[in-house]
């Protein structure tokens, strides 16, 4: 199974070249194609050293979609750009989806920061609850799959939440126990308990009901 990677970069300078090496070193057939928003940084040159770059209107949802309609894999895997991904993962997804009852997954979460509190946030993303899935933890799902749920809803924020929702209703939907390892500097920068506070306060919101833009201006005013 051949598998399409597709990152969305915005000023990622700082991270693209490791989730790229970390993509790089998987086994078997992939493709990467990384979608850029309009950095103004050195991401685009950097990127360029390991794969195409497409230029995208900013926004994470139209950047993942417009990297998934050039794919011809199998399988699309989102991948942010300050994620990295285990050395086995392509391998490990492949043998689950060998199960043709299942229409996509994600990963556990780690943190490259050595703290408690971001460790017990890594524990909980051992359960596959509803709650508790973004794409951070690296979406993948079978191509056919994201085609019939045209792709990501074209949202400011908590597209990865919403389509992983939907993803459910199209088959069985994995957690591989094998840790993605995510950037911490957004909990380093805000502090750990604001940042988590943050982040619970959108979902709330997201739950009930409140416009969408709204939550993005609350959660821009405070990042």
């Amino acid at each position: 199974m051949k598998i399409s990677v597709i990152i969305p970069t915005l000023n990622e300078e700082l991270n693209i070249e490791k989730a790229l090496q970390s993509v790089r070193k998987q086994e078997g057939s992939y493709e990467i194609y990384v979608v850029d928003g309009g950095s103004t940084d050195n991401t685009v040159a950097l990127a360029e050293r390991y794969a195409p770059v497409i230029k995208s209107n900013r926004g994470r949802a139209t950047q993942m979609n417009a990297g998934a309609r050039l794919c011809t894999g199998d399988i699309l895997l989102f991948l942010h750009a300050d994620t990295f991904l285990p050395d086995n993962a392509f391998r490990e997804i492949r043998k689950r989806m060998k199960d043709n009852t299942v229409a996509g997954g994600s990963f556990y979460l780690a943190f490259d920061g050595d703290n408690f509190i971001l460790k017990g946030v890594s524990f909980i993303t051992r359960f596959n609850f509803r709650l508790f899935h973004f794409g951070d933890q690296c979406i993948f799902v079978r191509r056919n799959v994201f085609e019939n749920l045209q792709g990501y809803k074209d949202m400011p924020i908590m597209e990865d939440y919403e389509f992983y929702k939907r993803l459910r209703g199209q088959g069985k939907v994995i957690l591989l126990r094998m840790p993605v390892i995510s950037s911490a500097r957004r909990f380093i920068k805000k502090g750990i308990l604001r940042q988590l506070l943050i982040n619970k306060c959108v979902v709330l919101s997201y739950w009930a009901g409140i416009d969408i833009h709204t939550i993005k201006r609350f959660y821009d005013d405070l990042r």
